[in-house]
């Protein structure tokens, strides 16, 4: 090891001997040297970057047979990759003109077999035989800066499959909604750059905020979700229905979740006109029979469950074949538009009328009394009679004839009510049409 001092003179006083530093050699401590010998830790003192001292741990680190081979470079530049001694020889400067005392730092190293190494190293200023020095403990990180570089490869990757997915897909922050991540997708969908989204939340581009709220309730129950929809705005202002599907992670060691959108408007679009075409009626846009069968039956359930009453008027146009015969099918299609246009004079928006097929249309009331019931039907005949149908060889008018029915205890569902409510219209055609007949 370098001599470190003279050999202290039999007549030093002991005031001098407490006011010079304390060396390796003074004997005050016999057990320093062994304890820097033998530490794990890679122990380096140079001055300048030549060397004065290292132990041989420092030595087995960067795969030197002796510490004495460390000392005997005339500067440790060689120990550094040459691109990174410009920065290196600046951070020295910078900290020995500094007030600081000590500094941590990673540094880049070269073993004596060429392999790159990274050390977490503590410098600290120190005097070393009266000339300014600095005194490192140096940590082998290798294998953490590898797990690092590794896993920020694996991140990388991860960001290049997101980003070239054809799915709009975001991170957020779990606390906030704050966009840790988006690809070009979605901000292709939001009509957004990446800059200002990661500015924002995603709570932002929702038409109802509360939905955000919804989701995470949701997902304190379920670490995933699938098939969520929710309104989505653009920053342009253009609201559309997205499918949601979110998964709970962590990022950047942060509760977070990765979500996929998928812009479902058109498919609702068509799904709604598939629905509406496969339950309306397509002349006067009523439930067709399978439809309004099903509705009743709904509304019958609701009448039971809450103990209400509910009533069904069945409705048939008065000598419809002469109609047809004598104006033609169009003007009798026009004359069937015009009974419904009439008939919703008398009804709530709650009521639901349905056509059965041909000149034939029943009507659900919810929450009707049979007596209440006759009085709607009353109503809707006197509008309809009322009501004049154009047609190229002159207005005409046209009578209805109508059943009621009530909901019984012992119906066991709509066709029991259709069956005395069209026992009833037959009676009203019986009696002479244009008229109102009640089947309770």
């Amino acid at each position: 090891m370098h001599n470190m001092g003279k050999k202290r003179s039999t007549d030093d006083t002991d005031d001098e001997r407490r006011r010079r530093p304390r060396r390796l050699d003074d004997g005050i401590l016999p057990n320093f040297r062994d304890m820097i010998e033998q530490s794990a830790q890679g122990i380096l003192v140079h001055s300048n970057f030549k060397p004065l001292y290292a132990n041989t741990a420092f030595a087995d680190l960067l795969g030197f047979e002796t510490p004495q081979a460390i000392t005997d470079l005339p500067l440790i530049r060689s120990l550094f990759p040459q691109e990174n001694w410009p920065q290196i020889e600046a951070q020295y400067n910078d900290f020995m003109r500094s007030d600081k005392t000590s500094q941590h730092a990673r540094v880049q190293v070269l073993s004596q077999d060429g392999r790159d190494l990274w050390l977490t190293v503590i410098a600290r200023k120190i005097d070393w035989d009266e000339q300014q020095a600095v005194h490192i403990c140096a940590f082998d990180m290798t294998p953490n800066i590898k797990l690092e570089q590794l896993l920020l490869a694996n991140e990388q990757k991860l960001r290049a499959i997101l980003e070239i997915l054809p799915v709009p897909l975001c991170i957020t922050r779990r606390s906030d909604g704050r966009f840790l991540f988006v690809n070009r997708k979605l901000c292709f969908l939001l009509q957004q750059s990446a800059g200002p989204l990661l500015r924002s939340c995603a709570q932002d581009y929702l038409v109802d905020p509360q939905e955000w709220d919804k989701l995470h309730a949701m997902l304190d129950r379920v670490s995933d979700l699938h098939e969520i929809e929710v309104k989505v705005r653009s920053a342009l202002g253009h609201a559309f229905t997205a499918e949601v599907a979110a998964i709970t992670m962590n990022h950047e060691d942060q509760p977070a979740l990765l979500i996929a959108l998928n812009d479902v408007s058109a498919r609702k679009k068509l799904e709604d006109e598939l629905f509406h075409q496969a339950n309306t009626d397509p002349l006067t846009s009523l439930s067709n029979r399978r439809f309004f069968m099903i509705q009743a039956e709904q509304e019958i359930r609701r009448a039971r469950r809450f103990s209400r009453d509910l009533s069904l008027i069945m409705v048939d146009l008065d000598h419809f074949k002469n109609v047809n015969d004598t104006y033609g099918h169009a003007t009798g299609d026009r004359a069937l538009e015009t009974l419904v246009r009439a008939s919703f004079k008398s009804l709530r928006e709650s009521d639901i009328m349905g056509r059965l097929g041909g000149e034939e249309f029943a009507i659900i009331l919810p929450e009707t009394s049979l007596e209440a019931a006759k009085d709607v039907a009353l109503r809707l005949l006197a509008h309809v009679a009322q009501t004049e149908v154009p047609s190229e060889k002159g207005a005409f008018h046209m009578t209805t004839s109508l059943g009621v029915s009530a909901l019984r205890p012992t119906d066991t569902g709509i066709d029991d009510l259709l069956n005395r409510a069209d026992d009833a219209l037959f009676a009203a055609k019986r009696e002479g049409r244009n008229r109102v007949e009640v089947l309770a």
